[in-house]
């Protein structure tokens, strides 16, 4: 890859994001363009971990970003959602979920 590419934008905007506001992240304050989809200003800034597969703890992320594939599903100030689905707005609190679920006790274990 070119140096060109590697330091452009993510995402080619057509329409102007909007103003910064203020979100918290894991308990960190970031700033993400009012208006925007969730997902696509969090992967804009580097943030591509949204969550850690239930099994072995891989991280995940979105792959559809149309709120088909449930790969980025974070808590939205406390609600589960799909951050493909969620405008950006002032004072928002997500979580990630990085935390891998322990076995059920009704897995069957594989070899």
């Amino acid at each position: 890859m070119n140096s060109q590419m590697e330091q452009g934008p993510r995402f080619r905007h057509f329409v102007s994001p909007g103003p910064s506001v203020s979100v918290t992240l894991d308990g960190q304050a970031l700033e993400l363009p009012f208006g925007v989809m969730l997902a696509a200003a969090l992967l804009d800034r580097g943030i591509a971990t949204f969550g850690v597969s239930v099994t072995k703890g891989e991280p995940r992320g979105p792959l559809c970003l149309m709120g088909t594939c449930l790969q980025c599903n974070v808590l939205v100030d406390g609600i589960p959602m799909r951050a493909c689905r969620v405008a950006v707005r002032d004072g928002l609190v997500i979580e990630r979920r990085l935390d891998p679920l322990p076995p059920s006790p009704r897995e069957v274990p594989r070899g």
